[in-house]
């Protein structure tokens, strides 16, 4: 009787796998759109640049208003609504402004869902269950999203891009509807909750790695930025692998702009980028769930730094291909070169991150120190994406994943000081 009843508080969590299906697609979804709609890579990055933007003031707004009202329910069912009322805005409105506005809009709505579901995976289950009950929300949100690409991969063969849009809108009606089951007569978690267990953590920052418990003041990211000189960064812990993580999301964030335009701009058909995209969050779903398995038989810190120079090696592969078969761009090997950039890799790296950033911001100042690692994110993924548009623009596409290769293994070389920085204050410690 026990475990059902523990099912039954559960069964909420199938909301997410149609809103994962509806929400899925819409990053590469977009950029398509609006190169369809006769826009340039530097729209789409525009339409990327303000999702990001858009994310950042959405995550502190949202978070504050939940600390004040607690109904669970009702921001997930808006969140899922947000998302209803931007695609069926995205069909009716077709033009390159509108995209731009209305993907903004998406992106302030989905923002309201990420606390409060993980908020609700605390408070239906015990400490006990956290482990598996999160393991089972990532499950649903990580097939939710590998069957929304798939699904996008089959429509776009046989429809076009526009029809995508408004076919993804009834699973939005179905994650809405399966929000009847979350009961919220048991309120008792903050956001503050959150980090204090690292398994909630992790979920959370998966889920969406923008997360104000608390602004960071002026003086600390100041401090921050003082210490981007080299003598202090291989002093300080945290400093480094803030540094590090601004240098990935910049990086990251050029390529995953560029990428889907570039292969439409190279003469690949819809349905085409849509599989090798499917294909790498295959890889990635995969690899999420086995890497938690490995990474205590290594050294965190080495495995982070070697999986980011993987992701490099991808990224340069790929700009290869650019300069190489351009005219003549070849599926299998985008799928082979993208599933280990942006499939394996990432996944293998997100996860050692988050453990990482949990062990680093410890017990004191935690809300300020998450704080300024949203921030980071959010400054780096704004940059990154609006550099992609205008590296892709005018130079070229090759150029851009070069760029983003670059970043990315200049990022791990940062990571892998925090070897050197950790040995010393364990050396001081002991003596």
């Amino acid at each position: 009787m026990f475990g059902l009843e523990k099912d039954k508080a559960n069964r909420w969590m199938y909301s997410v796998l149609p809103y994962q299906i509806a929400y899925g697609p819409i990053s590469t979804l977009i950029i398509l759109y609006i190169l369809d709609l006769h826009g340039t890579v530097i729209d789409a990055s525009y339409a990327i640049t303000l999702g990001y933007a858009v994310s950042v003031p959405a995550s502190i707004l949202w978070g504050y208003t939940i600390d004040r009202i607690n109904k669970r329910r009702s921001f997930i069912l808006l969140s899922y609504a947000g998302l209803l009322l931007s695609l069926v805005l995205l069909f009716y409105f077709r033009s390159v402004i509108a995209a731009i506005l209305i993907y903004g809009l998406m992106s302030f709505m989905v923002a309201a869902n990420a606390t409060p579901i993980n908020l609700l995976v605390m408070e239906s289950n015990d400490e006990s269950a956290w482990e598996k009950s999160f393991s089972k929300l990532q499950m649903l949100s990580s097939l939710g999203g590998t069957l929304g690409l798939l699904f996008a991969f089959f429509v776009t063969g046989l429809l076009p891009i526009t029809y995508l849009i408004l076919l993804l809108v009834p699973f939005c009606v179905a994650a809405m509807l399966l929000t009847a089951f979350i009961n919220e007569a048991r309120v008792e978690k903050v956001r503050r909750s959150i980090v204090s267990s690292s398994i909630a953590f992790a979920s959370r920052m998966i889920s969406k790695p923008l997360f104000f418990l608390r602004l960071p003041p002026f003086s600390m990211a100041k401090n921050f930025v003082k210490s981007l000189k080299f003598g202090n960064m291989k002093r300080n812990y945290m400093n480094t692998l803030y540094l590090a993580i601004l240098i990935f999301y910049i990086g990251g964030s050029i390529f995953n702009t560029a990428y889907p335009a570039g292969l439409k701009e190279a003469g690949l058909t819809t349905y085409s980028i849509f599989g090798i995209i499917f294909a790498g969050y295959v890889m990635q779903t995969i690899f999420f769930q086995l890497t938690p398995r490995v990474a205590p038989k290594k050294n965190r810190v080495d495995l982070a730094t070697e999986s980011l120079v993987i992701r490099s090696i991808g990224y340069f592969l790929i700009s290869m291909i650019f300069v190489l078969f351009r005219q003549h761009m070849g599926v299998i090997a985008n799928i082979i070169f993208y599933s280990i950039a942006a499939g394996i890799s990432y996944s293998i790296f997100y996860t050692i991150l988050n453990v990482l950033l949990f062990e680093a911001i410890g017990k004191e100042k935690r809300g300020r120190k998450l704080g300024l690692y949203s921030s980071l994110v959010g400054i780096g993924a704004i940059s990154g994406s609006l550099l992609a548009g205008y590296l892709s623009f005018y130079i070229s596409y090759w150029f851009a994943f070069l760029v983003a290769g670059i970043l990315t293994l200049y990022a791990a070389h940062i990571l892998q000081g925090l070897n050197s920085i950790g040995n010393k204050a364990q050396t001081q410690s002991q003596t």
